[in-house]
């Protein structure tokens, strides 16, 4: 076995294209021309390993995923969303059910809390929104049952890889058991151990804040029509943060009036040195990067709904304020010098990651995939592809994670005072603060 070094790879100054075409890549090898099935190793049985093993599976490869948990993900997220475009297109491509249920939102009204516009509070400008919204475990359920059970290896931890000889990858599980892939992909997301081992440098970066989430009926919820087909921004009246609000299917995948669920999500400051308190849960454990449902402090979760109170329209606060078995993320991004290195890639959180108000989670992970297949035919070898897949993925990447910190920087640090800015105010601040890339934006033109 020999050690894993880095490919240094410059992208063309300038070039902003993200078609396989533009990334033609000369390297003068003798690699013996891709065979019709490779060996492909997945570490990570979530969203983007899943989607990953549909469609390198349909492609004729032998795909073995590696998930280290044991049951079911279904209790891992609440609401998420994505474009109709990426959305349509998982559809189209047999990756989830035609009839998948989501919730289309067209509109992201900025609110803010005014004492003479209570309950629902001032909007003074809506921005043209493309937001389809679904269940987390529904879109994961959706892509496990396309995954053949014999190519999905459940409590599998992987805890090592290794280059052999001939440039394959040897992984090594917990078990102590030994398997060779001809590539291996890491899709085990932002605490990724695969981006530990190949780019140890490249450390989470904390940004200052954490997201609080929660789920509450539809039918607890007296008049939910200020709801329906919008996804509120809630501007914070007296400190930093944020809140989104919109509606996802029932647990049952209903999307009737009255059976669905609505999702919010605050955003809310946390000092570096509160993080040991904060996260050490109501069992007394402290966990690292997630308070899973029902595990946050009483006390903390009653500070939380202060907050809300004080700081947010009483009917989105009352909404919060209902909520039970509330959970909490902290924020981290985190930049890659590189998506690759021999035959081990990075995607989906793996690779780099970005705030989650960009609703980019599933856009990135799937463009991964089909980008490398791609990149796959167009050179007809791993080692020529991977330099081409590469180049597009750091360019898309970067562009997300920018799109990331105009979010952020405009909706938590330096947000506008939307409880009292006229409708023309909010719309230039936004379009000045906020470019979606071309290839990706929630913005409905």
């Amino acid at each position: 076995m020999r050690a894993i070094h880095p490919y240094v790879f410059a992208f063309p100054p300038g070039c902003t294209h993200f078609s396989s075409a533009a990334f033609a890549i000369n390297i003068l090898t003798q690699e013996a021309p891709l065979p019709d099935s490779l060996r492909i190793g997945i570490v990570g049985g979530s969203l983007a390993g899943c989607a990953a093993a549909i469609l390198l599976l349909r492609e004729g490869h032998t795909v073995t995923v590696h998930e280290r948990s044991a049951g079911a993900l279904r209790g891992r997220g609440g609401g998420i969303g994505t474009t109709s475009t990426v959305l349509n297109a998982l559809m189209r491509n047999d990756v989830i059910d035609v009839d998948f249920p989501h919730c289309s939102t067209t509109t992201m009204p900025f609110i803010g809390k005014h004492a003479e516009h209570e309950p629902l509070g001032r909007t003074p400008w809506s921005m043209p929104l493309d937001l389809q919204t679904f269940h987390w475990s529904h879109l994961w359920l959706n892509l496990r049952t396309r995954v053949p059970s014999d190519r999905y290896r459940a409590a599998s931890p992987i805890i090592g890889a290794d280059i052999v000889s001939d440039g394959s990858v040897s992984l090594r599980t917990e078990q102590g058991e030994d398997e060779e892939f001809d590539l291996v992909l890491f899709a085990d997301g932002a605490h990724s151990f695969g981006r530990q081992i190949l780019f140890p440098e490249a450390e989470l970066r904390y940004r200052g804040y954490m997201l609080w989430r929660g789920l509450l009926p539809e039918s607890a919820i007296e008049d939910s029509s200020p709801l329906e087909g919008t996804a509120p921004r809630l501007a914070h009246l007296r400190e930093p943060g944020s809140t989104a609000m919109y509606l996802i299917p029932g647990s049952d995948g209903s999307t009737v009036p009255g059976s669905r669920l609505c999702n919010w999500a605050m955003y809310v400051p946390l000092q570096e040195k509160s993080i040991p308190r904060f996260m050490t849960g109501r069992d007394g454990r402290r966990r690292e990067g997630m308070l899973p449902p029902g595990s946050l402090h009483p006390d903390e979760e009653q500070k939380l709904k202060q907050i809300a109170q004080n700081n947010l329209p009483r009917y989105y606060a009352d909404i919060i304020g209902r909520s039970t078995d509330t959970y909490a993320h902290l924020m981290y991004t985190v930049d890659v010098p590189s998506y690759y290195r021999e035959r081990m890639c990075l995607i989906g959180d793996a690779g780099v990651v970005i705030q989650p108000f960009t609703g980019s989670g599933i856009f990135k992970g799937y463009n991964n995939v089909r980008s490398l297949i791609d990149s796959l035919h167009d050179q007809g070898s791993i080692d020529r592809a991977l330099p081409q897949w590469n180049a597009m993925q750091l360019v898309i990447g970067r562009r997300l994670l920018a799109l990331g910190d105009q979010m952020e920087k405009a909706l938590i640090w330096n947000p506008l005072n939307v409880s009292t800015a006229g409708a023309e105010a909010v719309e230039a601040w936004w379009k000045a603060s906020v470019r979606f890339p071309d290839d990706f934006t929630l913005q409905r033109s």
